[in-house]
């Protein structure tokens, strides 16, 4: 219900969500980044979630966790086992090789590429990315 109401917000309805995230799960062919041929998985966001740069006040507050510029995903309905929402897992896709890298693709007002900084999960209706731009993404 909760994701459903979120979704209002999105391109299908009132369309005030101007980001979308794509977690990109790049595999390279070679032993380690940028060797041979890469192959993506995608996982698309439902573009209802919104993306916003941090305040200065969660800035102070991090413990130098944070800067300026990085930039929050917040509501991110978790998954409830039947196909609504996202799991820690897809959010925060685990890497165990030197050859994978993960990347957060964002197109729109704050487009580039961005890694992430954390994922927040203790809230039970709602999961937080926070995402720093990534050194290729100007």
């Amino acid at each position: 219900m909760v994701d459903r109401a979120r979704s209002i917000a999105g391109p299908t309805g009132l369309d005030i969500r101007t980001n979308t995230l794509t977690i990109r799960t790049r595999t390279w062919s070679g032993s380690s980044l940028g060797e041979g041929t890469a192959t993506d998985s995608d996982l698309v966001l439902a573009p209802h979630y919104p993306i916003r740069y941090i305040t200065a006040a969660e800035v102070l507050s991090s413990g130098g966790q944070y800067e300026i510029g990085d930039l929050a995903v917040n509501h991110i309905t978790p998954s409830n086992g039947a196909g609504v929402g996202y799991t820690p897992a897809q959010l925060k896709p685990v890497v165990l090789t030197d050859n994978v890298e993960v990347i957060y693709l964002i197109v729109g007002a704050h487009g580039g590429e961005y890694v992430l900084k954390t994922l927040e999960t203790y809230r039970p209706f709602s999961f937080r990315l926070v995402l720093s731009r990534s050194t290729v993404t100007p």
